[in-house]
Order: C-alpha cells, then structure tokens, then sequence
C-alpha cells in the first residue's frame, strides 16, 4: 500500500480535530455541569429528561394554581367572616328592640343604625377582587350579582349563577362557581361536588349559596328559587334586614320571623366559611404531596442529566493529553519530507 504524504497529513489533521471536538465537549459538559446538553450527547436520556421536566413544570403550574386559589378563599373568608358579625351585631340589635320598653321612635333610631349596616353588606354581595371580578357571581364575574329588584323596589334579586339543583347535574356541574386544577386528575371528568375530587378546588361561591337561606314563610321572603316566583322576594340577607328596617322604622318590633331569618342566614354563612377552610387545607394538602411526589423525579433527572464532576475532570485530562500527543505526533510528521533529504 503506497501512503502519500497527503494522506499523512490528513490523519494527523484529522486526528487533532477529533480530539479538540471531544475536549471542547468535555469543556462545555463541566461549565454547565451537565453530561446531557443536547439532544446528540445521548438521545435516550434527552427524552427522559423532557418528560421529567414536563412532570415537574406540571406540579410546579398546580403549586402556583394552589397559591392563587388559596389568596382567593382567604378574600372570600374574610368577606363572609366580616358579614357575619355584623349579622350578629343586627340580630342582637333586632332582640333589643323586641323589648316592650322601647318606643316607636327608639326604633327608629335604631333602624338608621341598621340602614348603615345593610349597605356595608350590600357592598360586600357585590365586592370585587383585585382583578375588578365580581367575587360571588359564579361565572358571570363581569356582571353585578346583586340587583335592585323591579317587582319589589327597596329589595334586592340575585342574577348571578344559580345553585344548580343535584338532579341536573350533568356537563355543567359546577354549582356556577369556577375550579382551579391543584393537581393530576383521577378521572378526566369534573365531579360536581369538589370535596370528591382532590385535583380541583372551587375557588369561587356564588352570592345565592353564601348570602342566600331558608326564610321564615311570615316574612314573605320567597324559597330558594332563581328568580324568585311572581309576588315572592329573593331570599338574601339584605332583604331580611330590609323587612327588619323597614317594620323598625314604623315604630314596630321586628319580629321573631326576622330574627330566625337572621339566624338562619348567620348559620348559612358559618357553614360556607366551614367549607372555605376545608378547600384551603385540601389546597395545602395537595402542595405537600406534590411536593414529595416532585423530589424523586427531581433525582432521577440529576442522576441523568447531571456530570460527575470527578469523572469529568479525569476526562478533560485525558482527552487534553490525547490532544497534545496527536499535535506533537503531528509535528514530527511534518518532518517525515523527501525534501528535507535532499538540501
């Protein structure tokens, strides 16, 4: 076989640039401390860190969805939690004035204090959050929930989402309030109950099902029906202390009716912030196991993307000297000339 001195000089070259790609591969592996940068250092384990990060990223997005759920419960639970002292603050109110010692016109001092009252609570059907969305709305959160009522002036009628009853449940089966997904489902179907379904929580409660309750028929306050049937007034707990006020300021006692309104809408209330602080532990629930569930993938990942920085080090050497070997073999092969045998 006849070697030409191109041919040499080709091996050489080519040697030197195979061994200065490899070394520029190991330089690069321990700046950024990875073994895997792309997808050609090793295919297989690319794909499986993509799926890991996938994983991850997804439990990190349900960790931040369980922070904006929970900042939105706590608004809620305020909220409620403030109405229903002041409902205690009227109902004590109320059984004060029930006394026969008190006159007409005490009465009716005390119903301008009630008046001040019922529009804090009327601001508070219809309050907002930071992002000007209507809290207790249900899903029509660009519509105000809580309107005056044409058929009973003074009163007010709800027009958000209704609570829809248990036998229509079917592919909207979300009590008109809105979910966040916290975690992986378990099935790909949205359970109409939320305590069932550990992935989601309802982040929102609409105005029927939090100031809303089961009136006393003397009051003339209509049942729990959106809307309210002909000559029948929403059941909501401003309309109660409207009956209150409005028998208060006639000089009238309020009346035992109002005052088991009053105490049936207390009681609805304590039950919905109950709930409120049920969907705020299952949130904190959920973020802890995600959390334990994303150390392991997090390992795995680190076992295959991650260098070995003792192996990498004695690589980078050895690749060096093999570098510095084949340009000092190269040097000498340039040398190897029939001209330097002929000067």
């Amino acid at each position: 076989m006849r070697v030409t001195t191109n041919q040499v000089y080709n091996m050489g070259f080519n040697a030197i640039q195979s061994h200065s790609n490899k070394l520029l591969a190991v330089q690069e592996q321990l700046s950024t401390g990875n073994r895997v940068n792309r997808p050609s250092d090793d295919p297989v384990a690319m794909s499986q860190i993509h799926t890991l990060n996938r994983a991850i990223n997804t439990l990190d997005q349900y960790a931040k969805n369980g922070e904006y759920a929970k900042s939105q419960l706590v608004l809620e639970e305020t909220a409620v939690t403030d109405t229903i002292e002041i409902m205690q603050r009227i109902r004590e109110l109320g059984i004060q004035m029930s006394n026969d010692t008190y006159s007409p016109a005490q009465r009716r001092v005390a119903a301008a204090e009630v008046e001040q009252m019922m529009l804090h609570v009327k601001g508070t059907m219809n309050m907002k959050n930071s992002e000007g969305e209507y809290m207790f709305a249900g899903n029509n959160v660009k519509d105000t929930p809580f309107v005056d009522d044409p058929a009973n002036p003074g009163y007010l009628i709800y027009i958000g989402n209704p609570n829809t009853p248990a036998a229509d449940y079917k592919e909207n089966a979300t009590f008109g309030g809105r979910f966040v997904q916290i975690g992986f489902d378990h099935t790909d179907k949205l359970e109409p109950n939320d305590e069932f379904n550990m992935s989601r929580v309802r982040i929102t409660d609409t105005g029927s099902k939090v100031f809303g309750f089961a009136p006393n028929p003397a009051t003339s306050l209509g049942p729990q029906t959106n809307p309210p049937a002909a000559g029948e007034i929403d059941p909501n707990i401003y309309n109660a202390m409207r009956v209150m006020y409005d028998r208060m300021m006639a000089g009238d006692k309020p009346g035992d009716d109002v005052l088991d309104d009053l105490k049936n809408s207390i009681t609805n209330m304590s039950e919905v912030v109950a709930g409120i602080g049920g969907r705020q532990i299952r949130i904190e629930t959920q973020y802890t196991a995600g959390e334990a569930f994303k150390m392991p993938l997090m390992e795995r990942k680190s076992n295959i993307e991650e260098l070995d920085i003792v192996k990498g080090i004695s690589k980078f050497t050895v690749t060096q000297n093999a570098l510095q070997m084949a340009q000092q073999v190269f040097g000498k092969v340039q040398e190897m000339s029939l001209f330097n045998y002929m000067r």
